[in-house]
């Protein structure tokens, strides 16, 4: 069974494409304003995490209006695997959750680094699979 806290955030970090030129995407995350107050110091990691996935070369998030707009070689990726990629984000975040939602105050700079050192291992399962 999904748990609802777990729905209501993929929920929220579901975004919808605003704009998709060549090199040029900008997402929206229409629900952005509710998410839980517990995911939104983590949200300016944002940037960081989306310039792992190669080919992205700049992120301007724009926490105002919840959008993100990603520049990126259209060489290297696509519009379909940035937004795969923010799937995968989203995965593992909730799975970080999962696993720490025991720890009384989890350290913000202990969960981020946990993050970018999974992700990091699962961009190599990224790149075997966007070759299917």
């Amino acid at each position: 069974m999904i748990n609802i806290r777990e729905g209501i955030l993929r929920c929220n970090l579901k975004p919808r494409v605003e704009c998709d030129l060549p090199g040029r995407l900008r997402m929206l995350f229409p629900r952005y304003a509710l998410l839980p107050e517990s995911a939104k110091p983590y949200l300016h990691y944002v940037e960081d995490i989306l310039k792992l996935l190669p080919g992205v070369q700049t992120v301007q998030v724009n926490p105002r209006i919840g959008t993100v707009l990603v520049l990126y070689d259209q060489s290297v990726c696509t519009t379909r695997q940035i937004l795969r990629w923010v799937d995968i984000v989203v995965d593992t975040g909730i799975e970080i959750a999962h696993e720490m939602e025991n720890e009384k105050a989890p350290d913000e700079a202990v969960i981020a680094s946990v993050m970018r050192k999974r992700l990091v291992l699962r961009l190599p399962q990224y790149r075997e699979s966007k070759k299917i």
